[in-house]
């Protein structure tokens, strides 16, 4: 492509109001730059207004500008708009660069001098663009299907919206039957109605829906095992079965399940109950077959007699299928913590103790006992009930989770009204740390206190124990009580609680203990981490690339997350998430193609000598065909294999070796060897030196900070380069591995490496480099380490 080194250039200077202006000399601006070549320089009070892009604008035809420098805020704010604007004056729109004058010069707190850093940062800009190449925009056609991941009310809300937009959906389960843990808990609460309502009423229509759209293809009893490909283009490899009941002869008659002399843990049940290992999971499942467990099968054979219809076969195999799609959609949904580690709480010791989704089954008309409040292990009726809330989550110990799991207050609100309506003779506590109603679900708490003022009790305070019942220790018990819930019969439990309140500490009898327990990601997604290649939390649920402004789209390019897969949520809410993901699905599969911008590596196939080094990408982005192929969709444009290439066969646009050594002797154009160069990755670490100047941070007046697409696509001459030209230590900042993963955190320790044994070879001391994993939110560090190194080198001299 055509080199623009002998272009004109225009620079441009944003006052920003008073923002840049009131801290950078621009007089001493222009005057400098004046003497750099360039075709002209000129300021405005507000670039980014129309008669701001206006003066752009008619300075480039005016005097036939070949490139631009635009010095004011973040490019993260408005290069997206000054590309459009000198590109609509014939400009190629990549022929901008963009230093940032304000949060990385006029707003550090306390620099002596910010103009003279705020001229380093241009005069670096001006000598990269003018190393720079137009470049093109790549389109692709995509695939109008798509991979959705789950068949609960997440999964089950996108595939039949996406149905309806004739988008053809393929709905993978890993159980036999949609419909997930909405299934299991019986009743859901209404804020309008002030009410509990029946789940499954609302949830088997959309069941039913689901089997009868003809765009949607449900693969039940299967499991995603491989994802290739990028976005609009995926290719998927899908393990199902083994299926032993074929659906299409199973008439549901049920005459196989009763011979069948396996018993097996009812999941759907929350395991209160058994079924046999050939069973139909709940009346209205979908499929609405009958289905074997083949974990607990012993191939006796007694089913094959049963079945007049021959819809048995035990030697069925596993199937693979392989599907096309052009987005995925992750709805994995969650799982309720069994809270087995908090051994103070009982759960699984004492009898009576139960999650509040057993306790949903057990009030359920489907459920072990048909709807009846009793103990299922000794049928005893409890006159008390003790609701324990937040068990297993604001917990930052090891094995929990240290966020509010969100539903939990209005779960044990829903079935302690259900009970004070139902069953008025049982006496409730719940013990609350703070009740969470947000929004309209006030009204429900306000309403179910009014509902129970005979026999609901508010208690704020941790719960210390839960333990058998002690006579000889009760002397402390609940006083104030009603007098027929002191005479309990049967009693077996003590909970132990501190009223924060003012009630001190006291020991509650009963019978029964509800836990409101933490949701947890579902198991499922460990396994689609490495599948997908999406980033997921330290709590493993799935991370978004930024939760703010792209709340449903995975670090992932194509692939999206929706409902608990994300975070604890409610219903509605996960409803909601799941309609904004199909939205976002739509804008990339609805114009039939996808328009990529030109910040992925590409290869040229005529340097390429299938080295294969390549493939050490942490992406795996890159595929050997005829020669080495990096996928656009999955390149993460860091710049890893432009270093390895031994055939330098590998560019990156905007971060070629010109370039980068171009704003390496800008930004160092006049140094007196005391700057500290920065590398930051222009994701990550840049955005948080933005974040810096925006809480007018304060920070070394010797960092001189160059945007860079990773420190992976730095090597070793550009480093020895930076030292020559005058550079007195280097700091590496990337945050990259907290935005893709591990694969990449150990690349950048690796690269942190090979970088510092190279300068040892030429004599520069490893106390002149230091690296930062930076965390985009965490500018502070960033701006402490930036302060540790400038100690560190002064202390070396």
């Amino acid at each position: 492509m055509l080199k623009v080194s002998d272009s004109s250039t225009g620079v441009f200077i944003c006052c920003c109001g008073d923002n840049i202006s009131g801290t950078v000399d621009i007089k001493h601006l222009k005057e400098s730059l004046s003497r750099e070549k360039v075709a002209c320089v000129e300021e405005y009070p507000y670039l980014c207004s129309i008669q701001g892009q206006e003066l752009i604008k008619n300075k480039i035809t005016d005097i036939n500008l070949d490139n631009v420098v635009i010095a004011a805020c973040s490019p993260k704010l408005h290069e997206k708009k000054f590309q459009k604007c000198i590109e609509s004056a014939g400009i190629n729109k990549y022929l901008l660069d963009m230093p940032n004058i304000r949060e990385q010069a006029a707003w550090v707190k306390k620099d002596p001098d910010p103009t003279k850093r705020a001229l380093a940062h241009i005069k670096s800009s001006i000598k990269a663009v003018k190393k720079a190449s137009p470049r093109e925009t790549t389109r692709i056609s995509v695939i109008k299907s798509v991979l959705v991941i789950g068949g609960g009310i997440s999964g089950i809300t996108a595939a039949l919206s996406l149905a309806k937009q004739n988008i053809k959906v393929h709905l993978v389960e890993k159980n036999p039957t949609i419909g997930g843990n909405m299934v299991k808990i019986g009743k859901v609460f209404s804020a309008e109605d002030l009410s509990e309502e029946c789940s499954l009423c609302s949830l088997a229509p959309l069941m039913g829906e689901v089997a009868e759209n003809e765009n949607i293809e449900l693969l039940t009893l299967s499991q995603v095992t491989e994802v290739q490909g990028m976005a609009g283009n995926f290719k998927i490899k899908v393990s199902t079965g083994p299926v032993l009941v074929d659906p299409e002869k199973c008439t549901s008659c049920g005459y196989c399940s009763p011979v069948c002399p396996v018993n097996v843990p009812d999941e759907w049940n929350d395991n209160l109950s058994t079924h046999k290992a050939i069973y139909k999971p709940f009346s209205q499942s979908v499929l609405s077959t009958y289905t074997i467990d083949t974990e607990s099968c012993t191939s006796c054979g007694a089913c094959l007699k049963a079945c007049s219809a021959g819809a048995i076969n035990l030697g069925n195999p596993v199937e693979e299928h392989e599907i096309d799609v052009g987005a995925i959609v992750v709805a994995t949904g969650h799982v309720e913590m069994k809270p087995y580690h908090l051994n103070e709480l009982g759960y699984g010791k004492l009898s009576g103790v139960m999650t509040q989704t057993e306790l949903a089954r057990l009030l359920a008309v489907n459920g072990p006992t048909s709807g009846k409040l009793v103990d299922i292990n000794t049928g005893q009726i409890p006159k008390r009930m003790v609701m324990i809330q937040c068990v297993g989550s604001r917990d930052r110990k090891p094995g929990n989770i240290p966020h509010c799991s969100t539903i939990c207050c209005m779960t044990a609100l829903k079935h302690a009204s259900y009970i004070s309506d139902h069953f008025p003779d049982v006496e409730i506590f719940i013990c609350y740390t703070d009740l969470r109603t947000p929004g309209t679900y006030e009204n429900y708490y306000f309403e179910t206190q009014k509902k129970g003022e005979k026999n609901i009790r508010f208690i704020r305070g941790r719960v210390a124990d839960v333990r058998t019942h002690n006579i000889e220790n009760s002397e402390n018990n609940l006083e104030n009580s009603d007098s027929s819930a002191n005479s309990l019969k049967n009693q077996n439990l003590l909970v132990r609680v501190e009223d924060t309140l003012g009630g001190g500490l006291m020991d509650i009898e009963t019978n029964m203990v509800g836990l409101s327990c933490a949701l947890e990601p579902s198991p499922s997604i460990t396994g689609l981490e490495q599948v997908l290649g999406i980033t997921l939390t330290p709590e493993m649920f799935v991370k978004e690339k930024n939760p703010k402004m792209e709340p449903t789209l995975t670090t992932m390019p194509g692939i999206f997350v929706c409902g608990t897969a994300r975070e604890a949520m409610d219903i509605t809410s996960a409803i909601n998430m799941s309609r904004s993901a199909v939205s976002q699905v739509g804008e990339l599969l609805g114009p039939g193609e996808m328009v990529l911008e030109p910040e992925f590596a590409s290869v040229n196939p005529d340097k390429c000598n299938l080295c294969k080094e390549c493939l050490k990408c942490p992406a795996d982005a890159v595929k050997i065909m005829e020669n080495a192929h990096i996928g656009p969709g999955a390149c993460k444009s860091c710049g890893y294999c432009v270093t390895l290439c031994e055939n330098k066969a590998i560019e990156l646009p905007g971060y070629t070796d010109e370039e980068i050594m171009a704003r390496i002797a800008g930004i160092l154009d006049d140094s007196d060897r005391s700057s500290i160069l920065a590398f930051l990755d222009d994701k990550i670490a840049y955005v948080a030196a933005d974040n810096a100047g925006l809480n007018q941070a304060q920070y070394p007046p010797e960092v001189r900070i160059i945007k860079i697409s990773s420190i992976l696509r730095l090597e070793s001459k550009h480093l020895l380069f930076a030292f020559e030209k005058g550079a007195k230590g280097i700091f590496l900042g990337d945050g990259l591995g907290h935005a893709l993963g591990v694969k990449f955190s150990q690349t950048l320790v690796e690269k942190v490496k090979e970088l510092t044994k190279d300068l040892q070879k030429e004599g520069i001391g490893s106390e002149r480099i230091m690296f930062y994993e930076a965390y985009l939110p965490h500018y502070k560090g960033l701006v402490n380490k930036f302060k540790d190194f400038k100690t560190l080198l002064d202390e070396n001299n």
